[in-house]
């Protein structure tokens, strides 16, 4: 199973803590990576399709980017070979602009019916994996939403997408979905854990497939209700705003 990460901050953030002990921990996943952060508001995504973890050693680029980025937002995937990731283009995270943010999504689970979707806004991935599909499902579904009511909520917004996608498009759901600085998770199938380190440590907050986390005690499971659709998360900055079931 491929694993996901992600990293919110109240300031601008470098990972070089727990990127590598999340390669490290993924090294099963052995088709392709990739991380996404912000500049500027604007979302960049660096991908390969290079094992993460080879030869007892983290990728030379991976390590790099662990050591350069700066933003308070950090979503990361590792692939699996069950993915069908053959190159870096497929890889997540992706990216799109709407709702005046640049946002990243990445995704693990299986949606095998998603792939017929066809999005009629632009733009559009231009990739066949289901995560693409997901992505552009949910940014339809979100901006027909403040189309039709200016006025909604974002988060009601995002609960009503999130019900539309499980009834029309069953499967195993766990996302992440991040703009330049709120975090939006939702799972259904797998645990994620979450750990929000002391300010003497660095004032962040941590969310990741990783069952065991990524580092010592601390780590909580946010597992969801077995009568829910699913968990949602929101996170910003350090911060845990939000965390419950969509029924």
């Amino acid at each position: 199973m491929c694993d996901i990460l992600a990293i919110s901050a109240g300031y601008n953030y470098t990972p070089k803590k727990y990127l590598p002990i999340f390669a490290e921990k993924s090294r099963r996943n052995m088709t392709g990576w990739g991380i996404g952060f912000f500049r500027e508001h604007v979302a960049f995504v660096e991908r390969s399709s290079e094992q993460v973890f080879d030869s007892d050693q983290v990728h030379e680029s991976f390590q790099r980017l662990a050591r350069v980025i700066d933003s308070r937002i950090i979503v990361s995937h590792v692939s699996c070979p069950l993915s069908g990731s053959k190159h870096s283009a497929h890889n997540h995270p992706f990216s799109l602009t709407f709702l005046d943010h640049s946002w990243l999504f990445a995704h693990v689970g299986v949606v095998d019916n998603i792939v017929s979707y066809r999005t009629i806004n632009d733009p559009r991935i231009e990739v066949s994996v289901y995560t693409a599909r997901i992505f552009e499902y949910i940014r339809d579904r979100l901006v027909e939403s403040f189309r039709l009511n200016p006025y909604i909520s974002f988060l009601q917004a995002l609960r009503n997408a999130i019900k539309k996608l499980n009834s029309e498009y069953p499967g195993h759901y766990a996302f992440f979905l991040a703009n330049e600085s709120v975090l939006y998770s939702f799972h259904n199938f797998r645990p994620l854990v979450i750990l929000k380190e002391s300010e003497k440590i660095g004032n962040v907050l941590i969310v990741t497939s990783i069952e065991e986390g990524l580092t010592g005690e601390g780590w909580y499971e946010m597992a969801p209700r077995e009568d829910s659709l699913g968990k949602l998360l929101i996170v910003a900055g350090p911060d845990l705003l939000y965390y419950e079931d969509v029924a």
